[in-house]
């Protein structure tokens, strides 16, 4: 689970959103208070809204701009762009674990060696994190764990 908060910059006073993302891929629940008031998911490079309760104007936007300028956001596609070679996928499963799936005939003993040594570069903010890696087919593994 990933659980922002958003603070809405158009005027003091206004409520602080909880954004919550339960499991990868699910869309984002917008809440406030105790009051689920709509979800987001991004489609097509596009932020979709579907509100269950009246939105203030601008929120969505907001919203939007927070979710894509968070670290565990981005931190997939720059792995994969790091080591196009080497990583086939990247799973967000919350903001604290990532699985990460190699790509067949990749030297796995190495890659291992320059993961460890090379994904802090990658980090911007230092917070607990792991990192389970898997070869192609899922038989063999390593786990990175950093604080």
């Amino acid at each position: 689970m990933i659980e922002l908060v958003y603070f809405s910059e158009e005027s003091e006073g206004t409520p602080a959103y909880q954004i919550i993302q339960f499991n990868p891929g699910e869309p984002w629940s917008i809440v406030d208070g105790d009051e689920l008031i709509g979800c987001m998911k991004k489609s097509k490079g596009f932020w979709n809204l579907y509100a269950v309760a009246a939105v203030p104007d601008g929120l969505a936007t907001g919203i939007a701009k927070l979710i894509e300028t968070q670290h565990c956001y981005q931190l997939p596609e720059e792995m994969k762009m790091r080591w196009p070679d080497q990583v086939q996928e990247v799973i967000v499963q919350s903001d604290d674990r990532y699985l990460v799936v190699c790509k067949s005939d990749v030297d796995f003993e190495r890659f291992e060696k320059v993961f460890r040594n090379f994904i802090c570069e990658l980090l911007k903010d230092e917070w607990p994190i792991r990192f389970m890696v898997y070869n192609a087919d899922m038989t063999a593994d390593f786990e990175v764990l950093l604080n």
